[in-house]
């Protein structure tokens, strides 16, 4: 009996030394791993292919992974100590929890008030040498959280410090969950996304009959484009029989809102949330409605499609994303890289591996970078021909960042924007030529474009830069030299000349409805995360004209 009742004493003695470390690691964990990705989606639902109730699984169970392993190796540490250390276990022991209690400080300080100002993800190679400001205001937060804790510990004593420790980690854990559930509530992020996935299939697929195909290059700047053509003639030669438009005004500075007017006609004013007017305007797109009535196939090759709820239209590369399932840990890998660089110190973020939160590589499907686009065209040169009207839009990498192409499309390090264009040619022309050796090219329609041109991403005139992207468009059976037209073109004039194309116009006759001289808008943000803040510009000069462009006093907020 005097056994048992020790034994029971020795537990309840160790259990309540434990605890206080068992609470630190909960909080820890609970931060990275279950606060963080709940925040992470809820305030960026675009950037990810699957919703929460996909996500919840992986999630909890990564959560459940680290908090176990740290609940074992503190366990483990504290017996080893009694073991080793004897009666000085309980200082021993001690230490290394104000010491873990720390490091939770500093990095919830880190993740969560020193974060404000990092870096966007938009996979820009990141300076880090030109933050070290932040490293010494990361070194003085770490240098006065140790000194409060070395203050406590000595006015109150460890035991005494270690209680407030233990408290201060459940009330985090508890003050946490109410700040996500709020977050995921306000941002409707419990909501499920019925999306669809975008995947290679139907590629390499052409109609006997007829083919409208948008090639999407994303970030192509008409000024830089007309640059390259001029240092290299050669490559007119690869757009022979297309009209190429560089006094082309795209909707917005970045991609995100272009698509939808792309695809669908329509301006976002931030009169309702992004996923709610991105998925209408689609199931309302004059286009899709054409190709469907025309008898056309629909094709998206849409890397990060928004297009949630019932469908108005069949896409034939689609499928539901409910049917995949997020491996554990190509997840947690990705979310990993995510976390170091959020909660690391600036001196260590730079090891967090991260360019942009990529989480679409965890699924099978359409992948836009050109490298791999140009293999898929040029792996499959023969064509798989069908009785049905195609339709395809492939939305590809083009000029976007990072510059790691030389112009023949071979991966490089400190590439050039310039090269990334030739490459991008290079890509084209061999999409061009499939079309020619399967004798498709005369019935196909064509138009190449981009969703915005090249300018600065963290810079207010840069974003006035980006509203100028490439245009070239060639009709069915049309047949010339390579031409330039000067005509003001706006992406508000997509849709009709989608239409024009279709009924086979020419490139020329398709915008013979817009005017030599005429009043465009654009629409203006800082950049892509302050997009809920949009100011209007009037434009009357030349797209590239940028300084010129003037407000109209018109604000688009999203309230």
């Amino acid at each position: 009996m005097n056994a048992q009742g020790n034994s029971s004493n020795n537990f309840k003695t160790s259990l309540r030394e434990l605890f206080p470390a068992y609470a630190i690691a909960l909080a820890l964990c609970y931060m990275l791993f279950v606060y963080e990705p709940m925040m992470l989606y809820a305030t960026h639902q675009n950037d990810f292919w699957f919703d929460f109730v996909l996500m919840a699984r992986p999630m909890l169970l990564g959560f459940l992974i680290f908090l176990g392993g740290s609940l074992i190796a503190l366990t483990v540490t504290y017996f080893a100590l009694r073991l080793f250390c004897g009666e000085k276990y309980g200082s021993a022991f001690g230490i290394i929890q104000i010491v873990i209690f720390g490091i939770m400080l500093v990095t919830f300080l880190q993740g969560n008030i020193l974060s404000m100002c990092l870096p966007p993800l938009d996979g820009v190679e990141i300076d880090w040498k030109s933050l070290w400001g932040y490293d010494v205001i990361t070194l003085a937060v770490t240098l006065a959280a140790c000194g409060l804790l070395i203050f406590l510990a000595v006015k109150f004593g460890v035991k005494r410090t270690l209680k407030y420790a233990k408290f201060f980690s459940l009330g985090l854990c508890v003050f946490l969950t109410l700040i996500a559930v709020i977050e995921m509530i306000c941002w409707d992020g419990f909501k499920r996304k019925d999306s669809i996935i975008t995947t290679d299939k139907n590629f390499s697929a052409i109609s006997k009959d007829k083919n409208f195909v948008i090639f999407l290059c994303d970030a192509i700047g008409s000024v830089e484009f007309k640059s390259v053509l001029k240092e290299n003639p050669q490559y007119k030669e690869v757009f022979e029989d297309f009209t190429y438009y560089p006094d082309t005004l795209s909707g917005y500075p970045c991609t995100r809102d272009n698509i939808p007017l792309i695809l669908g006609g329509q301006f976002n004013k931030n009169e309702k949330p992004f996923n709610d007017f991105s998925s209408e305007t689609l199931n309302n797109s004059p286009l899709f409605k054409k190709l469907d009535k025309n008898g056309y196939d629909i094709n998206l090759y849409e890397p990060e499609l928004i297009w949630y709820g019932n469908k108005s239209f069949d896409i034939k590369n689609g499928s539901d994303f409910k049917q995949y399932k997020l491996p554990l840990k190509s997840f947690l890998a990705e979310e990993l890289k995510y976390v170091r660089f959020k909660y690391l110190p600036y001196l260590l973020k730079q090891y967090s591996e991260v360019e942009s939160m990529d989480f679409n590589g965890l699924v099978d499907k359409f992948i836009w970078d050109n490298h791999t686009v140009y293999k898929n065209i040029t792996n499959a040169p023969d064509l798989e021909k069908t009785d049905r009207k195609m339709f395809s839009f492939v939305h590809c990498e083009g000029g976007h960042v990072p510059f790691k192409y030389d112009k023949d499309l071979n991966i490089i390090e400190n590439g050039t924007y310039e090269q990334k264009i030739e490459a991008t040619v290079k890509m084209l022309n061999a999409y061009i030529d499939r079309l020619k050796n399967n004798g498709v090219y005369d019935s196909t329609a064509v138009v190449i474009m981009a969703d915005h041109g090249n300018g600065a991403i963290n810079s207010a005139e840069g974003m006035l830069e980006r509203g100028n992207p490439i245009l070239l468009i060639k009709g069915f059976d049309e047949h010339h030299k390579f031409t330039e037209s000067e005509k003001p073109v706006s992406f508000s004039d997509l849709t009709d000349i989608y239409s024009n194309l279709l009924d086979g116009k020419s490139a020329e006759e398709a915008l013979s409805f817009i005017a030599d001289s005429r009043e465009r808008y654009y629409l203006w943000y800082r950049n892509f995360q302050f997009e809920n803040h949009m100011e209007e510009y009037l434009v009357t000069d030349k797209a590239w004209e940028w300084k010129k462009f003037t407000k109209t006093g018109k604000v688009y907020d999203l309230h």
